[in-house]
């Protein structure tokens, strides 16, 4: 028993460390972006801190399991590498000691895997595209920055202004050129702001107090107006009715219907509990035939078959989506595969003699 707990927490111990710093990899690569979202005026500066949170908890779906499996593999070569792998042989403990670690350690892995994909995934991945469609509406004038021009709508509308107040509610001394094929107009205001329709929920950028120019580039027909208020309706769309888009379906909705789409989507959601079960028995195997002074060769075996398992149900999962792989078949054949090289790895180390006994003169 102290020896099982004993092999579980250097587990554990090698996956907080690899996951540690992922995490920081991860959060500081997606903060960077959203930060140069946020600048750009392509997202509101108040999401980020949701978006970021609602990101981290899904991409443990990934984490989880990669981290395991390599934290396992480099706990397994550590004993080697410090003797401790032959004291547990002498003692008695041989593959089970590490195996039975790993189940337990997979189980609960597997548990946190599963309620990521199963439950939680879906409902961030429909949080984070409602945001996405509402941030894009309230970062068009959150972007534009005193003293800047700020293209909108593909340079259809450039913004600027010279202040902007202190609550970054107005654009103060604003204009905005619109260009609409050969008809360039302007608009230029002592104060701007925002304003979201009630009924429509279309946002309009709103010019108090100011004077709009119309008309043709090298005309002579310029249209002048003065005006009190003139609103004008930033581009943007009703966000999409995601009800039913299957990715963002609840798993219990997916388990009524037999079609291939609901399949597939199905499949995907457990194929990553499932690696997460799967993947530190391989990693107990390749760890413990990885020689102390040649530990980079195992480390390479092990990248890459963490790699090619997951390139394989990528690419299952894609075939399956066009339909040309049946769902019957799917993500299964990839998970029965890595099954049966646990199995033969496990036997051909059980049972080295075996292998020997077909060598002629043995």
């Amino acid at each position: 028993m102290i020896l099982h707990r004993y092999v579980i927490l250097e587990y554990l111990k090698h996956f907080a460390m690899l996951i540690g710093g992922l995490l920081v990899v991860y959060f500081s690569t997606r903060l960077a972006s959203y930060l140069g979202q946020a600048a750009d005026g392509k997202m509101a500066p108040e999401h980020i801190a949701i978006l970021l949170a609602l990101r981290l908890a899904v991409s443990m779906r990934d984490l989880i399991p990669m981290s395991l499996y390599i934290g396992i593999f480099a706990a397994i070569v550590r004993f080697q590498r410090d003797s401790e792998l032959t004291a547990f042989r002498a003692a008695g403990a041989g593959h089970q000691l590490f195996l039975v670690a790993a189940f337990k350690v997979a189980l609960v892995s597997t548990a946190l895997v599963g309620t990521i994909t199963l439950y939680i995934e879906p409902r961030a991945e429909k949080i984070v595209e409602d945001i996405k469609n509402q941030t894009k509406n309230e970062a068009t004038i959150a972007g534009v920055k005193a003293g800047r021009f700020k293209e909108i709508g593909g340079g259809k509308r450039i913004f600027y202004a010279e202040k902007i107040s202190q609550d970054e509610l107005l654009l103060e001394n604003a204009f905005v050129q619109i260009r609409d094929g050969a008809d360039v107009g302007l608009l230029r205001s002592d104060e701007a702001y925002v304003e979201t329709d009630d009924k429509t929920k279309d946002r309009f950028a709103v010019f108090l107090d100011g004077t709009s120019y119309a008309g043709r580039p090298g005309a002579l027909d310029y249209v002048v107006t003065q005006f009190s208020k003139y609103a004008l309706k930033i581009e943007s769309h009703a966000a999409a009715d995601l009800s039913n888009e299957v990715n963002y379906m609840a798993t219990t909705d997916l388990l009524k219907y037999e079609a291939d789409g609901f399949r597939t989507e199905l499949q995907w959601r457990l194929a990553r509990p499932m690696a997460a079960f799967l993947l530190p028995f391989l990693a107990v195997l390749i760890g413990l035939v990885s020689s102390g002074e040649h530990w980079y060769i195992g480390l390479l075996t092990a990248v890459s078959g963490y790699f090619a398992y997951s390139n394989l149900l990528g690419v299952a999962h894609a075939m399956m989506r066009k339909g040309a792989l049946s769902p019957s078949l799917g993500l299964w054949a990839v998970q029965l595969s890595l099954l049966a090289v646990i199995v033969t790895l496990y036997w051909l180390q059980r049972n080295p003699r075996r292998r020997r006994a077909a060598t002629p003169g043995k």
